[in-house]
Formats: structure tokens, sequence, C-alpha cells
């Protein structure tokens, strides 16, 4: 793990050089000029690192001020990385069939610069404003067992809302209140609750949002990776002044109708239970609904009968070109698909992790209308 980290700061800080570099190049000369350019660029550059190492002892306000410039710009930087290597790429072409005199090779510099930034800028408030508005996803199942006196489910599924610094209490409110408009019997939540720490979420007192979720038949809950990430033992016990019914490598029965079995996280408990043991005193003939944080090895739904299979944990690769690299990762990497009599659904997630942007994805809540017979 700690060489993992030690190799994904060396490839930040490389992309960081070069791309600052491309900006001190079209930079004037002006000394004033350049030194408040680095300033800003170092506070930047340093503003995540410093916020995700001091998560669990920076005051929350200090943990503000660096964690939304400084997740924001992992994006911008990714962009500008891209646009800058494509241009490089046109310039260094031009050079060689053409060639280039220093003064047009400066003036190349500024306009590739402020077009690079003038174009991350928009594309970064188009993202915070995509992921600012969640989309309502409905989707229809039959599952064809019978289901105590229901003969039809309102079932709302939600995954990743990454509370804490970026994703506060006044926006949790917003998801609360956009959940219970669609009125639903049940509310399943799989996983990633709680973001980088549970500091923020104790400081304000965001069980209290939990409190005001509206489903007759409750809300079930198992953990994700960020759970185990965060602490596990603050984050569960965060989760228990909640309303939330936890689910870990365990099931109830609701209302002697259906059952709802919760994993535990892979990541964070390697040593689960397989789902054939946690299955063991189900009685199979009523509907299974499992909920499993990471959608890895779908097939073990299938083989033990489970009837719908709600995950999240991909975020749909949250910013472009991240969707593209999770449907080569996944077999399910967002969205529906059927095996057998089994239905999966994989949750692009209510919120996010790192900067709040929707680029080429979109938040959002699931509603799955579920018809039994």
């Amino acid at each position: 793990m700690n060489l993992f980290f030690i190799i994904a700061f060396l490839i930040y800080t490389l992309i960081n050089v070069y791309v600052f570099y491309r900006g001190w190049q079209a930079l004037p000369k002006s000394k004033r000029v350049k030194w408040i350019y680095a300033i800003v660029y170092l506070f930047i550059f340093l503003s995540f690192i410093i916020a995700m190492l001091g998560r669990n002892h920076l005051p929350v306000f200090i943990q503000k001020i660096l964690y939304f410039p400084g997740t924001s710009w992992l994006a911008v930087m990714m962009y500008l990385l891209l646009f800058f290597i494509l241009t490089d790429l046109i310039y260094f072409l031009y050079r060689i069939f053409h060639g280039i005199s220093y003064k047009d090779k400066k003036k190349f510099r500024k306009m590739q610069v402020f077009t690079g930034y003038s174009l991350v800028i928009a594309l970064a408030i188009y993202g915070y404003v995509q992921f600012s508005h969640p989309k309502i996803v409905e989707q229809e199942i039959v599952i064809h067992k019978n289901s105590g006196n229901y003969k039809e489910l309102k079932v709302v599924g939600i995954s990743d809302l990454h509370l804490g610094i970026n994703i506060d209490k006044k926006r949790l409110a917003k998801q609360v209140k956009l959940i219970n408009e669609q009125h639903p019997d049940l509310i399943v939540i799989a996983g990633d609750i709680v973001d980088n720490n549970v500091l923020p979420l104790e400081k304000e007192k965001m069980w209290e949002e939990f409190e005001q979720l509206q489903a007759p038949l409750g809300v079930y809950f198992c953990p994700g990776n960020h759970e185990y990430l965060s602490g596990i033992k603050p984050s569960m016990a965060f989760l228990k002044k909640t309303k939330l019914h936890l689910l870990i490598d365990n099931y109830a029965l609701v209302d002697n109708s259906l059952y709802i079995i919760g994993r535990d996280d892979k990541q964070g408990n390697p040593q689960r239970k397989s789902l054939k043991d946690l299955l063991t005193n189900i009685n199979p003939a009523l509907p299974m609904v499992l909920l499993d944080h990471e959608p890895y090895h779908l097939e073990e739904a299938e083989a033990n009968g489970i009837d719908l299979q709600f995950s999240g944990h991909t975020h749909n690769g949250q910013i472009w070109p991240g969707n593209l690299v999770v449907k080569w990762i996944y077999e399910l990497g967002h969205g529906y698909k059927q095996r057998g009599n089994t239905h999966y659904f994989v949750s692009s997630g209510l919120g996010l992790w790192g900067p709040q942007f929707r680029i080429g994805t979109e938040s959002e809540v699931v509603v799955f209308n579920i018809k039994f017979n």
C-alpha cells in the first residue's frame, strides 16, 4: 500500500511539473507575476495532499479550505495534461515540417495555455452543474416469486454518498428530499456513506438528516470500502446513530415477505462470509435482494438464486474517460443487466469522491418498480 502511494505521488508530481512549466512559459517577464503564479500553484499542488494526510487531525474549516481546491485540481490537472499533450504534438509536427520562430513559439505557448485553461474551467463548471442535478433512473423488475401480501414494491436504491468535507449536511438535506419525493416503500444503500473521515459528519450532526428518510419498510445499508478507509469503528459509531438497518454479512426479513442481504465490503474485509454461507438459513422461496458495494463476481449472485443485486463503487468513472476505464474493468460497470433469473444494477452513485464534477456521467437515484408473480 505504501509503495502504491509513493508511485501515485510521483506520477502526480511529474504531471504537475509538466503543467506548471507550460504555464510558466506563457507568463510575461515580470518577476512579481511569476512569483504569484508559483505560490498559487504550490498551494493548489499541496492542498489535496495536506487535506488527506491531516483529515483526522485538522479542524474541519481548514480541511474545507484545502480539500475543495485540491480535489478540483485533480480533474483540472488531468484535462490540462490531455490538452497540452495534444497541442504539443501538433506543435511538434508543425515545427518539423514548417519550422517556427522564437516569437511565434512564445505566441503559441500563450495561446495554448489561455485556451487550455479556458476550456477546462468551462468544462469544470459544466461538471459541477451536472453533479448538482442528480437524475432519477427508473428500472422495472419482475421477480417470479410470491412476496407475502405484496404484488409490487417501489424500492429506492442509492450508493456512494461520500459525505464529508465536500458533500456536507446542506447537500445531504437536498438529497434526502429528492429520495422522499419518490415515495419509496423501501430504501437500500449500497455502501460508502462516509467519504474520508467521520469528523465532519459528527460535527454537522448529519445523522439528523437520515432521520428524515421516509420508507415504511425501512432503510437498509451495507458497508463500502470508504467506511473502512475512514476507520470502520468510527464509521459504525456514526451509522448507529442513524435509523439505518446495518447489514454486515447479515440479512433482514422484511415484513415476512422478502429478504435484504448485506455483504461486508470485499476490500475492507477479504475474509467476509461467502454468499453461500450467508444464505444458509434463508427461505429461497421468498424474494432475495442483495446489497454488495463492489460489483465483482456477478456469477455468485446467479449461482445462489439472488433475485436482485444492487451495487455501487464504480461511480461509472465519474469523469470522462474514467467511464471507459470502468467498462473495461467490470463486467457491469454501470446500469442494468439480467443473467438468468437474477437482475443486477450498478449505480453511478448519488455523491462522488474528490472533485465535484460529473463529466460524461451522472449522479443518480435508482427507483426499482418491482412486481412479484
